[in-house]
């Protein structure tokens, strides 16, 4: 059965978090996410966005999502900023309480980013966040480098697709899974559909398939004419 992973992007629609100029910590944090989920589909992994659009999303929903998913693992993803903008680096922060298992998982993660090049490791961070507390599988929030710094942004922009990539081989190999470059499937003509529920309620099905997307799947209605008993 296919591990489930609920990527976070943190902030988003009325709430933009961190910002430089126009630089807003939601716009950077959902391009992340996305880029991410793209490479952890591609291994096999079944992947929930809290976001896939630059919208509001309360906390306890984003939990409550992850929850009722039942997920493997939460990777909150986030920019950092201080007022001091000689600030830099990366760190990833597991809840208060945290185990052996919590902290072992975001260093993994840590361990990938900083090999792709980060300004200064500022290591494995415990805090009282609610993502961190509310969800019930082992979880993590990222601080991929502080916006508020010229330095970090340039490496962010620099380096996204290996950062991408980093969050994704961190996240297999935290679950036991190797990281397959090129992903785990391959090109072929043949195209597989997969069905999920089929309701005699349109409104139902409307309902079905909004679930569905907020999960971050691509999905889509399609209508089917039964035969009538003659």
């Amino acid at each position: 059965m296919s591990k489930v992973i609920v990527l976070d992007a943190g902030h988003g629609g009325t709430d933009p978090g961190a910002t430089s100029g126009s630089r807003y910590e939601s716009n950077d944090t959902l391009m992340l996410a996305q880029a991410a989920r793209k490479l952890l589909i591609a291994q096999g992994l079944t992947v929930i966005m809290t976001r896939t659009s630059d919208t509001y999303v309360s906390l306890a929903s984003r939990t409550s999502m992850a929850n009722k998913a039942g997920a493997d693992l939460f990777v909150s993803l986030h920019r950092n900023s201080y007022s001091n903008t000689t600030a830099n680096g990366t760190e990833i922060w597991v809840y208060t309480t945290a185990g052996a298992l919590d902290e072992a998982a975001a260093g993994v993660v840590l361990e990938q980013l900083a090999a792709v090049g980060i300004q200064s490791n500022r290591g494995i961070k415990k805090g009282n966040y609610h993502v961190l507390r509310e969800s019930n599988m082992t979880s993590m929030l990222v601080e991929l480098g502080f916006i508020s710094n010229t330095a970090d942004n340039q490496l962010f922009d620099r380096n996204f697709d290996a950062y991408a990539q980093a969050i994704a081989k961190g996240i297999c190999n935290a679950l036991g899974i190797a990281y397959q470059t090129g992903g785990a499937t391959t090109q072929s003509d043949v195209l597989y559909r997969v069905q999920v529920g089929a309701f005699t309620v349109k409104s139902n099905a409307d309902a079905f398939l909004k679930t569905v997307k907020q999960m971050g799947l691509e999905a889509f209605l399609v209508q089917v004419e039964t035969a009538k008993p003659e």
